[in-house]
């Protein structure tokens, strides 16, 4: 069923394909247009000229229209999401209410579409995205508006003919020693470069080609053989090592037969020597994916060994190389399968990103409460199938826990998402996000009111700017802190996210400022009364005039997300059948545990036969090895949401003498026995011996970007060892 946008005004768009000549017949295939929130606005097949026309509602305003190229497919199967699984060919238009007409649509019909390759084509694409990480949690963002450049390495059947001598007879050593080689050139390393295998002989090693290949498997088997000198090469094939010692042409015949086994060697050998030639430049779309086919030459023969770069205009007539991994030989990634994705990773600091845009797999007109800043709505206990209330297997007392283990603390973010088509065809142009405690009345709600931004990236005399667009809070007729639904496209240009936190919050609440965390006095007692516990998190929908909408009746589905990584297609759940939906109040409403009371960390003085050291010098006296050292200590959180830590190290020792960790306690009455230890086994040889007692409680609560550290506690402490022969100095005036 085709969907419409507000507006009765629709606009043609022609479809036009090409394809390489001699390509051979295509199945069947459709353009399908669907707007940035998944409804399919039309569809037509592809006449056998490879031409079609679309027909694209024009609404009040902005939309983002992706037309994909891609079979026939049923109705019910019928998603953004299948067709791109299936293969299809997606582009992004803008669908503005002062156009008059569409541009017609170029579409090259790559090798990949056909039933089979033609010539020496092939299809090259991938995804650039940079790794955001903030407190252990880890976000993948597209980058956008970026220029991949792709380069073609020479494969070593060119470079080896090319080497000195002398490069040779080091390659001839190192096979006809023992193996793994003991000791390797190190290439220059970036600071992104990461080794991850380590031989017992302390070398670091590995297969340093981005696609697996035998190498890396074979060098990992060997990780924990002792490697000497005397060892005899038992891993080599035979042929490669009598070719060491063979001329020079047998040797580089024998290198090649066994080039996926020496690559990593290779590589750290003769990084220097690797040349490259680019042979396309692509840019990146909205969701950081490239896409292009390069040929081959007939006379080539050699499976195409490719190696990526990228760039982006940060500032105006300013490009900066965001990605290049070298060495170039470590980071090639050869004998390329065309048609397989590749994925380009960068941490650059100035590498701009979009909103990332992975199919959300949702009825139209749809709400997602997405997640509270990177972790996902699914992962709250008493939010999912598995637990919600009334299910088997629901546990009330972690209601609202994050993962069933950690509560909520400090400024939390929401994360919405909104279908394009409430805007545009429901007239439905804000929301409100409020709070409060289960058993407080309607009158209690507080509502969020901190400032929402979004930024978007346009040119401007041919150079970005980076622009913000404000979703409030604003007031619409006698309503106040609402904020506006983002628009699909902003009013020139694009979306972007120059700040990941702030640029995907829809709302603020400062839970530390509503449930103050009390804390401890020094002997571990709570100087007030406990503000912990469920709070309620409200989602209300407004229409221009600020007129709370009745989302049963325009048909409007709440869901939340049926993943915990929220990476790739998002498969959702409807809220209304989980008991987060409240039909009389016309909201959805999701309950969390907060816990903001901070831990408290005591180390007391330790015992020796039930004796402590004494207050000043901090030496206890021993005349038995038997004599048992006492280290009590406590670790407390209110509701006992943290874990501790507990060590006594020797002096400069390598490791700990005695160690505890758990679940902190409630209240030093419910610490567990104190840890002891025998003297000898403290000493460890030693006569005399200086000991630290280390203490770290660590909260678990969550603001769904880091762990709230500023909540933890710690202690330290100190103290002697000493034979009872051994008298302490005395201080003389």
């Amino acid at each position: 069923m085709t969907g419409s946008l507000k507006g009765e005004r629709r606009l043609p768009l022609d479809i036009n394909t090409t394809r390489a000549e001699g390509l051979g017949e295509l199945p069947a295939l459709a353009a399908y247009a669907f707007s940035s929130g998944g409804t399919l606005l039309d569809q037509q097949a592809i006449d056998a000229k490879g031409n079609a026309q679309l027909s694209l509602p024009v609404g009040t305003e902005a939309e983002a229209v992706r037309v994909v190229i891609g079979p026939i497919i049923d109705k019910d199967e019928l998603t953004v999401a299948e067709l791109l699984r299936r293969g299809g060919l997606d582009k992004h238009i803008a669908v503005r209410p002062n156009l008059e007409k569409l541009a017609p649509l170029l579409v090259d019909i790559a090798p990949d579409l056909a039933r089979h390759w033609l010539g020496r084509h092939c299809l090259v694409k991938g995804t650039l995205i940079k790794r955001v990480s903030s407190g252990g949690f880890r976000r993948d963002l597209p980058v956008c508006n970026a220029a991949i450049d792709i380069y073609e390495v020479d494969a070593w059947s060119l470079i080896l003919p090319r080497l000195p001598l002398l490069e040779i007879d080091r390659l001839r050593d190192i096979l006809d020693g023992p193996w793994p080689p003991l000791r390797l050139p190190t290439p220059p390393r970036p600071p992104d470069f990461v080794f991850d295998d380590l031989l017992s002989d302390g070398v670091d090693i590995r297969s340093l080609n981005p696609q697996p290949l035998p190498p890396r498997a074979m060098l990992r088997s060997r990780r924990n053989v002792t490697v000497t000198r005397s060892s005899t090469p038992s891993v080599l094939p035979a042929d490669l090592q009598l070719a060491a010692r063979l001329a020079r042409p047998a040797l580089e015949r024998a290198v090649l037969a066994n080039v996926e086994l020496l690559r990593p060697i290779l590589c750290w050998l003769y990084p220097h020597f690797v040349t490259k030639q680019k042979i396309a430049t692509v840019m990146t779309d909205e969701c950081g994916h490239f896409r292009t086919t390069i040929w081959r030459s007939y006379f080539d023969h050699d499976i195409p060994d490719l190696y990526f770069t990228a760039r982006q205009l940060i500032w105006p007539g300013f490009w900066i190389t965001i990605y290049e991994r070298t060495p170039i030989a470590c980071n090639t990634h050869w004998n390329y399968v065309c048609g397989t994705e590749v994925s380009l990773i960068t941490t650059h600091p100035l590498a701009r990103t979009c909103p990332p845009c992975p199919p959300i797999d949702a009825p139209p007109n749809w709400v997602l409460f997405m997640a509270i800043g990177n972790a996902s709505v699914w992962r709250i206990h008493g939010a999912n199938t598995a637990t919600a209330v009334g299910s088997v297997g629901h546990d009330a007392t972690k209601r609202g826990l994050l993962d069933d283990t950690a509560p909520w603390g400090g400024t939390l973010r929401p994360r919405l998402e909104f279908d394009s088509s409430l805007r545009a065809s429901l007239g439905v142009r804000y929301y409100r996000v409020a709070f409060k405690r289960p058993a407080e009345t309607d009158l209690q709600w507080r509502f969020s009111t901190e400032s929402v931004n979004r930024h978007y990236i346009h040119t401007v005399a041919g150079e970005p700017v980076i622009t913000q667009y404000a979703l409030g809070p604003v007031t619409a007729g006698t309503t106040s802190h609402l904020y506006e639904i983002p628009p699909a496209l902003p009013p020139v240009g694009q979306w972007s996210l120059p700040n990941v936190v702030l640029d995907s919050q829809n709302a603020v609440i400062p839970t530390n400022a509503v449930a103050t965390g009390v804390p401890f006095d020094e002997n571990g007692v709570p100087t007030g009364p406990d503000e912990s516990g469920l709070w309620q998190i409200r989602i209300e929908l407004f229409d221009a005039a600020g007129t709370l909408v009745d989302p049963e009746a325009l048909g409007i589905a709440w869901r939340i997300p049926r993943s915990n990584d929220l990476t790739g297609t998002i498969p959702t759940e409807n809220a209304a059948n989980l008991g987060l939906v409240d039909a009389t109040r016309n909201c959805m409403i999701v309950t969390i545990h907060v816990d903001n009371n901070p831990c408290f960390a005591s180390i007391a003085a330790p015992t020796l036969d039930g004796n402590p050291a004494s207050s000043g010098c901090g030496v206890m006296t021993y005349s038995a090895l038997t004599s048992t050292v006492v280290t009590p200590f406590t670790a407390l959180q209110r509701n006992r949401f943290a874990d501790y830590s507990f060590y006594v190290q020797r002096g400069e020792g390598p490791g700990a003498q005695l160690a505890a960790s758990g679940r902190a306690a409630v209240s030093p009455a419910t610490m567990p026995v104190a840890p002891s230890s025998s003297v000898g086994d403290l000493l460890d040889g030693c006569a005399i011996a200086g000991f630290t007692e280390q203490l770290y409680v660590a909260h678990l609560a969550v603001d769904g970007w880091s762990r709230q550290q500023q909540l933890d506690a710690q202690a330290v402490r100190a103290f002697v060892l000493a034979p009872l022969s051994v008298t302490s100095p005395i201080a003389t005036p």
